[in-house]
């Protein structure tokens, strides 16, 4: 264990984590950029699995789009921050005094984080909910949820086929939520 000095918890104390507005699409060169500048850069991912080009794959992209997070001394380092590269401000008030974010919001997304990307579950669905299936060879049919399989990756659903229900297990992307089935279909 290294031993603290007092120069140290000073440096400690003076910096803040402060939210940067980041151009478009440059956040993770922005934070290498800031890396250099700053005491700490964090870049919350965000890790999906999602339809791109008809097949399902991971899409990681920023948590909170054109944003990031930095720590580092306002008074020291204000100015090499707000001009480093990628940057477009240092999220501030209407008075132009920038905000410091509390410890806790970083602290609780990195403990969100699974293998360093937040993963947002589905909504979850609860039997006798009356669902659409999109994709697959079922895709339009109306169907209500039974229960979910697999940690929540397979659904089983009953589908009204040649009139009784039959139970059908489908990838939970396969179906969503309904508002109402015209048809009339499972009317309780």
């Amino acid at each position: 264990m290294v031993p603290t000095t007092s120069r140290d918890l000073t440096i400690l104390g003076d910096t803040a984590w402060y939210c940067i507005y980041i151009k478009r699409a440059k956040e993770k060169w922005a934070a290498q950029q800031l890396a250099e500048v700053c005491d700490g850069v964090y870049l919350p991912l965000l890790r999906q699995w999602c339809r791109i080009r008809r097949q399902f794959r991971w899409k990681i992209e920023p948590l909170f789009p054109g944003y990031l997070f930095a720590r580092f001394s306002i008074e020291e380092r204000f100015r090499a921050v707000r001009y480093t590269p990628g940057v477009v401000s240092v999220l501030s008030t209407a008075l132009g005094e920038p905000i410091e974010v509390n410890e806790m919001i970083i602290s609780t997304l990195r403990e969100r984080s699974v293998d360093g990307y937040v993963q947002m579950s589905p909504a979850p669905l609860f039997p006798g909910e009356k669902l659409e299936i999109t994709e697959g060879p079922f895709r339009g049919l109306p169907a209500l949820f039974q229960q979910e399989l697999k940690a929540g990756e397979r659904v089983a659903v009953l589908l009204e086929l040649l009139s009784s229900r039959v139970r059908v297990e489908l990838p939970r992307m396969y179906v969503q939520r309904t508002a109402a089935i015209s048809s009339g279909q499972y009317a309780a």
